[in-house]
């Protein structure tokens, strides 16, 4: 069996791993290098990928650039390039996956070997790995680890309003990316049955959708019991002796009497971390101080003032509250710890002080450190909100709590503290019970025979229905079912050859960019004429193929190598135009333009558009008749959509203009299918256009050009603050032109000296 795993965000690698250096590298890094490591020990586990991003930045370490990292023999950590160079948090990564998703299609290709599933891991990973599912056919599973309505609800409460929280963390994208993973997977792996009963709750789901409750394991030999440093003849690794006296001296640098027993709190400075709630407990609670001191690891930090605002704001309550409470010589709060030595060597310090592990999270979805620190023999006081229920049932190794009753939750730490019969009890009892519940062998072997007894492998092919009567020759260029998608087309070989000497490729929108303004547009294409050869140009536009070829007629632009026509539904390549039929051999699965139009005739808001050539075997447009509600009414339209569960691509142009297609065609989708059949390097691809249908391929792979003319939908591209976009000011074709000299392609002499050409 061979299986991919994707988690494509925070910074992934087999060992040293930087838990808590950001809000993106938390537990969800340890889960999946656990799971892709235990996975690979199976005998019916041939391979095992876990894919992620390759990241090039002096800001974080050389070995996040690596392409391959073997974790073991037969499992890796590939990290592929997407997006800029630069580490970008998650919410920046959105434009970009698309472009991963290719990444690691053209990865499997080069293998030689296809995937039996692919297991996303967050909604963006899950949005790339239903790609690459429905690109070889095989069943895409789906673990969300943290979902955004829950999040939502979260900041709502917080005094966030749902623009806000769109504004700073894309949160309706990534609660519509959430529903669509639950729409198509096969199933989904949750944690905990409050994970599944709660969190995934207001989500739709489907009947007859497997949804399996796994518990995740912990690592039993980094963590072992803390009186394995008493035991004779037990053999450490020195690396847990050095951790050991490192973390020691770090305490001690901080407390009076560091040999009091140890509350130990761990975690990101996250304000749902609720880290003040323990500090004003302890803080407020001079039973507490008299018998314990506290530590709080709260991420890793250099500078304060260099973090997050969410991180500074957190980090400076800590030390305002530690300041408050005079708690010096009781608090330590040390900037520094590794998770693979440091922590595990924390939780035995605390165990052998016979202290505490704390968690007073607002809620807390699995509770990994409850764990962890109970599978070393030391008991927890944790929030009574999220996963902990299962670990206090199944381990019986501490106490649930209220966090927001401040009484009950150091009645509670004071209680365990204070009976040591209980303290051993609960000492003992993690110890044993962590190692049958929660070890990463038990659960591979309930993941996968849960495969084995739950997964159908392959779907029957799905009949394609036209929406809109449709003309014969477009008819006929809807393929038929083959077992294999047909080889490339002479066409395409001749495209292939005009690639192979030229120095760049500029696909451009027509109306508002190629388009617009004549004087430009004739010094466009007389550089173009110029250079013989070095530029090719192709157009991806709204319009039809028959429509494309009018404007270019009139305008008399004969350049035009290939033509990606209908939203990037159609591909047309060659002087003939000739019908790209791979492509519309691999985006006619799953398409069934006749339900969704069934349940969009009912819009009162939603015309269907009824000029000549606007309704294609793979598009179906309409126009808006209400532009003034357009947030909530493209809200209505997703969510309608979605309704029918069919895979469908949603494209908004200039306010008013919708399109609806299969689920993957796009202008940036039909753009990378062809690159793919040819040799030509990405980073000589430019694209140029000026609407909401022009997103994907400005952002893609290469250069994106923006013109000064472009619509309101295209400003969100400032946001991704990535060097390959470009925002011309100059409108139409001299934007274009702008945009080849801003990227090196022209000079100020070339374009110059092109006069306008003559008709």
């Amino acid at each position: 069996m061979y299986i991919q795993l994707l988690s494509v965000h925070g910074l992934i690698r087999g060992d040293r791993v930087e838990m808590g250096r950001d809000a993106d590298t938390g537990g969800q890094v340890r889960y999946v290098l656990e799971l892709a490591k235990t996975l690979a020990e199976f005998p019916c586990v041939e391979q095992v990928d876990l894919f992620t991003r390759l990241i090039e930045d002096p800001s974080v370490d050389d070995s996040y650039r690596q392409p391959i990292e073997m974790l073991s023999e037969n499992c890796r950590l590939v990290r592929v390039p997407f997006g800029p160079q630069e580490y970008l948090r998650k919410e920046k990564l959105w434009p970009h996956l698309d472009e991963c998703a290719e990444r690691i299609i053209e990865f499997t290709r080069g293998e030689d070997r296809q995937p039996d599933f692919v297991h996303g891991h967050y909604a963006d990973a899950g949005y790339a790995a239903r790609r690459i599912a429905r690109e070889f056919g095989c069943p895409f599973l789906f673990t969300g680890h943290s979902l955004g309505i829950p999040k939502l609800d979260y900041l709502t409460s917080e005094g966030w309003s749902e623009d806000r929280a769109d504004e700073v963390l894309h949160i309706r994208r990534r609660i519509a990316e959430e529903q669509a993973c639950l729409d198509e997977a096969a199933g989904v792996v949750v944690s905990t049955r409050h994970e599944r009963d709660q969190q995934y709750g207001g989500y739709a789901l489907r009947d007859g959708l497997s949804v399996e409750v796994i518990p995740p394991g912990t690592d039993l030999e980094r963590f072992f019991p803390y009186y394995a440093y008493e035991t004779p003849g037990e053999e450490i690794d020195e690396r847990c002796k050095q951790a050991r006296h490192r973390m020691h001296h770090r305490l001690s640098r901080f407390l009076s009497n560091p040999d009091r027993p140890l509350l130990l709190a761990l975690c990101r400075p996250d304000r749902r971390k609720n880290i003040q709630s323990l500090i004003k407990a302890y803080g407020e609670s001079p039973a507490l101080q008299a018998i314990a001191n506290l530590a709080i690891f709260a991420g890793i930090r250099e500078d304060i003032e260099s973090m997050p605002e969410n991180e500074q704001s957190v980090l400076t309550d800590i030390l305002l509250l530690m300041d408050r409470y005079d708690l010096y010589g009781k608090l330590a709060i040390p900037k520094h710890h590794d998770s693979d030595f440091d922590v595990p060597e924390l939780y035995r310090i605390a165990a052998s002080s016979r202290g505490l592990f704390v968690n007073t999270a607002f809620i807390e979805l699995f509770g990994l450190t409850a764990i962890e620190a109970s599978a070393t023999g030391l008991p927890f006081v944790v929030t009574e909100n999220g996963g902990p229920q299962d670990i206090v049932a199944n381990c019986r190794s501490g106490k649930l709590v209220d966090v927001n009753d401040q009484d009950a939750l150091i009645d509670a730490m004071l209680e365990l503290l204070t009976d040591s019969q209980q303290w051993s009890e609960c000492s003992d009892s993690g110890i044993n019970l962590v190692r049958q519940f929660y070890s990463w062998r038990t659960h591979c072997e309930s993941y996968l025979s849960w495969i084995k007894l739950h997964l159908g492998i392959g779907h029957d092919p799905i009949e394609v229905r036209e929406a809109i009567p449709i003309t014969a020759r477009e008819e006929a260029a809807v393929p038929q079912e083959t077992e294999d998608a047909p080889n490339w087309s002479p066409a395409m070989k001749m495209l292939n050859d005009q690639l192979a000497s030229a120095k760049a490729l500029l696909i451009t929108d027509i109306d508002g960019t190629l388009i617009g303004d004549d004087r430009s547009l004739q010094q466009l294409l007389r550089v173009i004429d110029d250079l013989q050869g070095e530029i090719v140009l192709g157009v991806a536009s709204g319009r039809s193929p028959e429509l494309v070829q009018e404007v270019l007629e009139k305008y008399g632009i004969d350049q035009v190598s290939l033509v990606i026509a209908s939203v990037g539904s159609e591909i047309l390549v060659g002087p003939n135009r000739e019908l790209l039929v791979e492509w519309s051999h691999k985006i006619n699965s799953g398409w069934e333009p006749s339900r969704l139009t069934g349940l969009l005739r009912e819009l009162p808001w939603l015309e269907l558009q009824t000029e000549p050539h606007t309704q294609r075997p793979f598009k179906v447009s309409y126009r808006l008749r209400d532009v003034e509600n357009r947030q909530f009414i493209y809200q209505q339209l997703q969510a309608v959509l979605e309704s029918s569960g069919l895979p469908f691509t949603l494209v908004v142009s200039h306010g008013n203009l919708v399109d609806v297609l299969p689920a993957q065609a796009s202008k940036g989708q039909a753009i990378r299918f062809l690159l793919r059949g040819t040799q030509f390097p990405t980073q000589h691809l430019f694209t140029a256009g000026d609407s909401g249908n022009d997103l994907d391929m400005l952002c893609g792979e290469g250069g994106g050009i923006v013109v000064g003319n472009h619509a309101e939908e295209v400003k969100c591209l400032r946001d991704l603050e990535d060097a390959r976009i470009y925002f011309s000011p100059v409108p139409c074709a001299g934007g274009i032109l702008d945009g080849l000299r801003h990227f090196g392609v022209l000079d100020e002499a070339m374009i110059r000296s092109a006069a306008p050409r003559r008709a």
